[in-house]
């Protein structure tokens, strides 16, 4: 459908528009539009609702609209319309205030915009030209005035008691009417016998009065003058002030002088409640180490002694076992020596003599000490730390034979004896903890290095330092709990030293990765693939779940508890082995294929590096699914707790 328009007439004329006085302060963003559209054959257009777009120009043709909004929806009725222009995008006074003539243009739905018309003014806009006069009173506000346009000779009034206009001031008649940065004094301020009160006082000059009184006085001191500075120094040695006297000398008092406390001096100085002196012991992590009989080798023990500090005194003890001590000889190495070292006893007793036990100190020394590094008595004031190791030789064959003689002689094996035990050990001086003899009391917090602190409570810390001086030391991990510092020991005499749970640490595991059917499945290792429960993170690893293997990471007292419902089968058998050694056997044999099963629960002392396992055996199934364990744990579980570190 075409439309054009024929004739349309523009009023910018609203009711208000005819209201004179404040309402022209606001200037309406609005303007109402009239007009006739008519259809191509020159009658009304259709009664109807169209769509279009409305904009202002400067000029009658060409150029850029100022201001345009639809397409808006505009209802015609017997060829008539009406739009309130501004209505959906308001009309920027200002923009359409800078064009010299103002045109509108209508354009309808997609057809070509129509002639554009004139814009006539309205009353509004009448008003409006009056402010080249303005003609109102009261309607001038400071900010419609630019600074600096008025001068005094353009007012007509007297200000600030002036006699002309625009003149000086004169006179000054009102209180707190200046403030102070309009003040500036050129010469003294003569107060005439009044006084000067303020809260502060700034002078960059001194300060003349026949008195000061002030409640403190701020400063060094050095150029006061008139007191008397106390003199002298307390001469005597390990003498301290105590005071001064009244006549101005240093009084002093004896006093223990610093410099002449000893590294061990602290339980002097304490009433002995305070001591920083410790003994630790270190003994040979394995024992019964068996000697060679008589094949050009030796038996070979170490200790690793920790870094804990300087030794004060130093003992190392020896046991050994051998059908014939007068064939054997013993040579021990210190840590600063491992070629030589020095000769302990050789031979190390009479023909015959079985049992050797000894100590050596720097008072009771070995045999020779002919190697490159320190004789035992030069480690008084070192430090221990490092690898010792004890050799044993046997230098002739043990007679089985012989009283006494069997149960050290074994000709299978061709070994004579052992290595029973040996240890080093030391009293010593730590710069690194105190021990305190007596109850601890205080009245407010406890704080040590952060991480003890006491209060009414006390608080354990988080360190994660774990060394052999801090051995027995505790601390809280946030998944883990209470954990103590201790060593862990592996199967080969290795020690580190780890924290460890302080209380029972579980492990829940269920199987569920085998099936077996048929009349006789045989053995099978209890699979570990259904991990249900486990607080035992860091003790225990599990690298192959089918195999069932388990490894020991943490040695220590574990509980073993494991368990599995049969159905079908009228023979089973479990097995526990432990590094590859069956350590126990359990056998339940039912006379029917019905319900039975198959219990262990027991402790087993592990190393690290320790493995273990559990496996099952069933017979006479007559056909029924063999199923000793199953995915959700209901038919079997095992569970393996660490519930403490081994002795040592």
């Amino acid at each position: 459908m075409q439309k054009a328009m024929s004739s349309w007439v523009a009023f910018a004329m609203v009711a208000s528009a005819l209201v004179a006085g404040p309402v022209f302060a606001a200037a309406p963003a609005t303007s109402l539009i009239e007009g006739m559209l008519t259809s191509s054959g020159g009658g009304a257009a259709a009664d109807g609702t169209y769509d279009a777009t409305f904009s202002l120009w400067e000029s009658e043709s060409g150029g850029t609209a100022a201001w345009s909004e639809g397409p808006v929806k505009v209802i015609v009725k017997g060829g008539q319309f009406s739009h309130v222009i501004g209505a959906t995008t308001p009309l920027d006074m200002k923009t359409l205030g800078a064009l010299k003539a103002q045109w509108l243009g209508v354009k309808i739905a997609a057809d070509p915009m129509l002639p554009r018309s004139r814009v006539h003014a309205t009353l509004f806009a009448l008003h409006a030209g009056s402010a080249d006069a303005l003609s109102c009173t009261g309607c001038l506000t400071a900010s419609q005035v630019k600074d600096g346009s008025l001068s005094a000779a353009k007012l007509g009034f007297n200000y600030a008691g002036s006699d002309t206009k625009g003149g000086p001031a004169s006179d000054l008649k009102c209180t707190g009417c200046v403030s102070v940065s309009e003040m500036k004094f050129d010469a003294d301020l003569d107060l005439g016998g009044n006084s000067l009160k303020a809260k502060n006082g700034t002078f960059s000059g001194g300060i003349a009065a026949a008195s000061v009184t002030a409640s403190s006085y701020l400063g060094d001191g050095s150029k006061l003058t008139g007191i008397k500075t106390p003199s002298g120094e307390c001469t005597k040695n390990g003498e301290v002030v105590k005071g001064i006297n009244a006549d101005g000398t240093l009084k002093c008092i004896a006093a223990l002088d610093p410099s002449a406390l000893p590294a061990d001096g602290l339980n002097e100085i304490s009433n002995n409640m305070l001591t920083n002196q410790f003994v630790y012991t270190e003994a040979a992590p394995i024992k019964k180490i068996l000697i060679p009989d008589n094949q050009g080798t030796e038996a070979v023990s170490n200790i690793t002694f920790p870094n804990i500090g300087t030794a004060q005194t130093l003992e190392i003890n020896v046991k050994v076992e051998n059908t014939d001590l007068s064939t054997v000889s013993l040579t021990l190495l210190p840590p600063d020596d491992k070629k030589t070292g020095w000769v302990l006893c050789d031979p190390c007793g009479k023909k015959d003599e079985k049992k050797y036990d000894k100590t050596f100190t720097p008072k009771a020394l070995p045999q020779t000490q002919k190697g490159t590094g320190k004789a035992l008595q030069d480690f008084i004031g070192a430090n221990l730390q490092g690898l010792w190791t004890l050799k044993a030789n046997d230098s002739s064959f043990c007679i089985f034979q012989a009283p006494g003689n069997a149960a050290y002689c074994n000709v299978i094996t061709k070994k004579d004896g052992w290595i029973t035990d040996w240890s080093v050990k030391m009293q010593y001086v730590s710069n690194q903890k105190i021990a305190v003899n007596g109850n601890q009391e205080t009245s407010g917090s406890l704080d040590v290095t952060k991480d003890i602190t006491a209060g009414g409570s006390v608080q354990v810390g988080t360190s994660t330092v774990c060394t052999a001086a801090k051995e027995g030391s505790l601390r809280w991990d946030k998944s883990m709990g209470m954990q103590v510092c201790d060593v862990n020991l592996d199967n080969k005499g290795v020690k580190t030293w780890e924290w460890f749970a302080a209380k029972a640490a579980p492990a829940v595991w269920s199987g569920g990765c085998s099936t077996h059917k048929g009349t006789n499945p045989g053995w099978m290792n209890y699979c570990l693939d259904r991990t249900e429960f486990n607080t035992a993170q860091g003790y225990l690893t599990i690298s192959n779940p089918a195999s069932g293997i388990v490894t020991i990471q943490k040695g220590g007292w574990y509980r073993i508890t494991a368990w599995t419902i049969q159905h079908g089968c009228n023979t089973k058998h479990s097995q526990f082995f432990h590094n590859n050694v069956q350590r126990s056997y359990g056998y339940n044999w039912n006379h029917t294929t019905g319900w039975h099963d198959s219990h262990v629960d027991f402790m087993w002392p592990m190393k690290k590096g320790d493995t273990f396992y559990i496996r099952y055996y069933a017979s006479g199934c007559d056909g029924y699914p063999y199923h000793a364990w199953n995915a959700n744990g209901n038919h079997s579980r095992h569970q393996y707790e660490y519930m403490g570190p081994l002795k040592k």
